[in-house]
């Protein structure tokens, strides 16, 4: 019987889903201010890229920034890490991509609402200097 009693406990602790809140949010980017620096190697397999961008909801409203550095690594690979600020907190973000203008982004962790937060940022350019923005992430809390 014990047996049996601590199997159901030992069950219920490992089988249980933790209790994380997955969320999305969608907004759109657009570049307010962009500065290319060439590091070395020169060429494009050195050059640095920070973007600051202003982000708005779906109504066109302003709700945030996002600020972005990358750095192309080789000629067809750029590391990114960025810092997406919206009105409770923010979202870090880091990762690799080939391209600046369609790409994926690991979500690392964030302050104020997103404290723990982990998940994906998706980032589609939709014109010049504009971009849709989907992050899907997911808290302890």
């Amino acid at each position: 019987m014990r047996a049996a009693v601590a199997l159901l406990f030992a069950a219920l602790f490992l089988v249980s889903p933790a209790s994380a809140k997955a969320d999305t949010i969608e907004v759109t980017g657009q570049i307010t201010h962009a500065q290319t620096t060439s590091l070395a190697p020169t060429g494009r397999g050195g050059d640095a890229y920070s973007a600051l961008w202003l982000v708005r909801d779906r109504n066109g409203n302003a709700v945030g920034d996002m600020l972005i550095d990358c750095r192309w690594v080789t000629s067809g690979l750029r590391l990114c890490v960025g810092q997406l600020g919206m009105p409770l907190g923010t979202i870090a973000v880091i990762g690799a991509s080939r391209t600046r203008f369609l790409g994926q982004l690991a979500v690392v962790g964030g302050t104020g609402r997103y404290v723990g937060a982990e998940g994906a940022l998706l980032f589609n350019a939709t014109g010049r200097g504009r971009y849709v923005i989907s992050v899907q992430y997911r808290t302890d809390r």
